[in-house]
């Protein structure tokens, strides 16, 4: 597999870029190009809050599923069910990608407040998406270089 390019970008004003990457996403319920960070700390792929209200899906009816915390605020991991992900190779060629299930976060709170706090989270590509198509991170933030490439899978045989 060809690799698939990163870019660096902060959020909320941070001082530092982090990685991300960029594709377009097609579910049930959207098709909308997408700019995710790269969380191998996170183990679901997601749905910002600003994604999914972007995308006019009714978020006041997505209050389901399992919470998480991010940022100090409680979320649900609502399901959208299984995605299609089309990304570009660093040769400018279409990669797509599918995933089981991606989720989106929707706040527990939906007052004013919580949309603003809300506004600048990024979607998230998680440790499931990597392992379902057998991708590995490579960063290297003082060269500015990111992307994601596939890796062999060894097992030990002891």
């Amino acid at each position: 597999m060809p690799r698939l390019p990163g870019l660096m970008k902060t959020i909320a004003g941070g001082e530092r870029p982090l990685p991300h990457i960029s594709f377009f996403l097609r579910t049930s319920h959207v098709s909308k190009p997408v700019v995710a960070l790269i969380d191998t700390g996170s183990s679901s792929t997601v749905l910002s809050p600003s994604d999914i209200l972007s995308s006019r899906m009714p978020i006041s009816k997505m209050q389901s599923g399992p919470s998480v915390r991010l940022g100090g605020l409680t979320f649900f991991n609502h399901s959208l069910g299984p995605a299609s992900m089309t990304f570009k190779t660093e040769k400018n060629e279409p990669f797509k990608a599918d995933l089981p299930n991606i989720g989106a976060l929707v706040p527990t709170k939906l007052d004013q407040k919580t949309r603003d706090e809300v506004k600048l989270y990024p979607s998230i590509i998680g440790m499931d998406f990597l392992e379902h198509q057998r991708l590995a991170l490579y960063y290297n933030p003082s060269a500015k270089i990111i992307y994601l490439e596939s890796v062999s899978v060894v097992k030990d045989t002891e």
